[in-house]
């Protein structure tokens, strides 16, 4: 009997952190390998790499080059903060084959701060190909000179699609997290403010505390809840919020549950609020997967207004999530009370509140990248 053939090797791996990470990009990455091998069996893989073995780190890329593959990362991705190594391993490894083809995910651009920036220029210099995914990063890069018009011009946005979905959601389960979240007794709430994603910056967690106490001192007893987590090499981050809770006096209205990694368990938590609040430094869009996790739900939303006014001509479905009565966006700079104020409004309109279908999305996501890896890969045999 005939041994078996072996499987062919992946046509493109995508790389990410092995450290432990709360950042969202590598279940960006997780979700969009297996949607795109559903389409085309084998044809994409994943590998961990471990930021502090500077040797290893190069000589895995310049291998899957060397095997004229795709190494494609997606960045920044928060495990590798902003080390300068995971920011030039790409050039280094290029130096090491002319074979293959870079490509990379800018899921942010147009606000990052500068130290992110510059320990990523070698790695932007090394790349073949640009993938975003939203209009507005997109717009933002075209005005760099670190790489050519052609490259610029050829860069693609494809909307990520949610790293979350509601299929199993159990409304026993949610009963039962309702009940819970609201407590009883002295501190029993009369809203649920939810909150889902990774806590940094540009999300604002002093703003999240800063609105419960602003509904408190209107005389609305409400509950923050948050499912996510800071990043875990920022601890100290993670002690100045419950700090500030403790100085705003809302300390004992923060139902704070971290990561939680069972879907079912996540979308019964984040079903029992009753208004989610984003407020977003720069704007909601199509590149924020907790945006797009919790507008599968029929839960009003208060988020900040998106930056540019056709972010969502790409997506139908998220548009209409935005358009609807129960959504509420602010200005970027709105004041905790502003916030307040939205989210009684959006709670008011809660019986209009729509939960939006985006199971396709991924399917869309896969076919985009598909079309976008066979490009690469073409200017790759011409060379």
């Amino acid at each position: 009997m005939p041994s078996p053939q072996p499987s062919p090797p992946p046509s493109v791996v995508i790389f990410g952190s092995a450290r432990p990470v709360t950042c969202a990009v590598m279940d960006y990455s997780r979700r969009l390998c297996d949607a795109i091998n559903a389409q085309r069996p084998g044809f994409i893989a994943m590998r961990m790499i471990e930021p502090n073995q500077p040797a290893g780190f190069v000589r895995a890329i310049a291998e899957v080059l060397r095997r004229d593959q795709v190494a494609h990362f997606q960045l920044p991705v928060e495990g590798w903060g902003n080390a300068i190594l995971p920011g030039s391993a790409l050039l280094a490894a290029r130096l090491l084959s002319r074979k293959g083809r870079i490509a990379v995910t800018l899921h942010e651009w147009a606000s990052l701060n500068r130290l992110r920036y510059l320990s990523m220029i070698p790695d932007v210099l090394a790349t073949d190909g640009f993938i975003f995914v939203s209009p507005q990063q997109r717009e933002s890069f075209l005005r760099t000179s670190l790489v050519s018009d052609r490259k610029k011009q050829a860069a693609p946005v494809i909307p990520i699609g949610p790293n979350i979905m509601p299929a199993r959601i159990d409304p026993e389960r949610v009963a039962e997290e309702r009940v819970k979240t609201r407590g009883s007794g002295a501190t029993e709430a009369e809203i649920v403010i939810g909150y889902f994603g990774v806590l940094y910056a540009s999300k604002r967690p002093d703003m999240l505390l800063r609105v419960i106490r602003a509904l408190h001192e209107r005389g609305t007893r409400a509950r923050l809840l948050i499912c996510g987590d800071f990043l875990w090499d920022k601890p100290k981050d993670r002690e100045a919020f419950f700090a500030l809770a403790r100085e705003l006096g809302v300390i004992d209205w923060l139902d704070f549950r971290g990561r939680i990694d069972d879907e079912g368990e996540l979308m019964a938590a984040l079903s029992a609020a009753d208004v989610f609040l984003l407020p977003f430094t720069d704007g909601i869009s199509t590149r924020r997967g907790s945006f797009q996790a919790i507008s599968q739900l029929a839960v009003p939303l208060v988020s900040t207004r998106p930056e540019r006014p056709d972010e969502f001509d790409l997506s139908p479905s998220l548009k209409a999530k935005i358009d609807n009565p129960a959504t509420v966006l602010c200005p970027i700079d709105a004041t905790p009370d502003a916030f307040a104020e939205a989210i009684l409004r959006a709670n008011a309109h809660k019986a209009e509140a729509i939960g939006i279908d985006l199971a396709k999305s991924w399917d869309d996501a896969a076919t985009a990248h598909l079309a976008f890896y066979d490009r690469l890969m073409a200017a790759n045999r011409k060379a």
